[in-house]
Parts: C-alpha cells; structure tokens; sequence
C-alpha cells in the first residue's frame, strides 16, 4: 500500500505543476506598445487637413498604428463620408508593406503577382492608389497615413504634409 500512495502522491504533485505551467501559458501576451499617440495622430491630420484647406481642397485623413489598426480618422467639412475608408485602407496597406501605395499600386504593371497576392490576401482592408505614406521615427516604422478624396497625387503630398507637422510638434516638445 505505501507504494500506492507514494505513486499517488507523485501524480498528485506532477498533476498541481503541470496545472500552474498550463495556467500560466494561458494569459495572452501583453500587446504591443502603441508607438503613435492620439494627439500625434491628430497633428498628422491637422497638417493633412491644413495643407488641404490652403489649397481649397476636401478630403479625408486617417492614421494608422504599425498593426494598421486605426488611431484616428476625420473627413473635412463638405468631403464624402466614403474617403475616410479609402484613407483607412491606403494607411492599412502602406504600414503592412512599408512603402507607400503609390508604388505599392505601381506593383500591378510591375509584378502583377504581388499585386494580386496582396489583393487576394488583404480584399477590401487596402486601397492600391496613391495616398497612402508609412511614417518613420529613427527608421523604424510607426504608423502610416492615408488621405483620399484629393485630385491625383495630392493625396501624398497632403499626408507628407501630415507628417511634416507631426516632426515639428515633436520637435518643440523637446526644446
């Protein structure tokens, strides 16, 4: 019998660790840190919305963080409701690829295969056209902006500008 209960008692103690290992394992991981805040969202789309203002233009802007997450979007008075989702899926596409989706639109006469992979992968959470522009701190990405709604290639040039306003809030902040 004490070999019993000795057995036992050992099933009984690998049984409770094997238990505390499992619960352990069982709390997801923290997520990411969000590298983009709100308020430096906001300043990208103020300097978006700025650049579209001074050149009486309408549209819609949206930030994105690295996951393609949105952090912020906004349509200007008088812009359609819709270009904020065309700026959420030129952002979306532009942080998963890197690169902004005037090239990464380019891809269909250039390598229709990644094009069309990248279609098929994603459906209707990226937009292929100009607008679309990941945004960088020390050379790590760290979100993305898209605008749509503007006349041909100003879309980029309103998030670039965007941007610009982005780095110079940054840069008073650490005068």
């Amino acid at each position: 019998m004490h070999g019993f209960r000795g057995s036992c008692l050992h099933a009984i103690v690998a049984l409770a660790l094997l238990l505390g290992a499992a619960s352990a394992q069982e709390r997801p991981p923290a997520a990411p840190a969000q590298l983009l805040s709100l308020a430096e969202a906001r300043a990208i789309i103020d300097g978006a919305i700025a650049y579209a203002k001074a050149n009486n233009m309408r549209m819609g802007v949206a930030v994105v963080d690295v996951g393609g997450d949105v952090i912020s979007g906004d349509r200007m008075d008088e812009g359609s409701s819709r270009n904020v989702r065309f700026a959420e899926a030129k952002a979306f596409a532009s942080a998963m690829y890197r690169q902004t989706t005037e090239v990464l639109g380019a891809l269909y006469k250039t390598r229709p295969d990644r094009y069309f992979g990248i279609m098929n992968m994603y459906g209707n959470k990226v937009y292929l056209v100009g607008g679309g522009v990941p945004i960088a701190l020390d050379g790590k990405l760290v979100g993305a902006v898209g605008v749509a709604g503007l006349p041909e290639g100003e879309d980029e040039k309103a998030g670039r500008a965007g941007i610009a306003n982005w780095e110079k809030m940054r840069a008073s902040l650490r005068k």
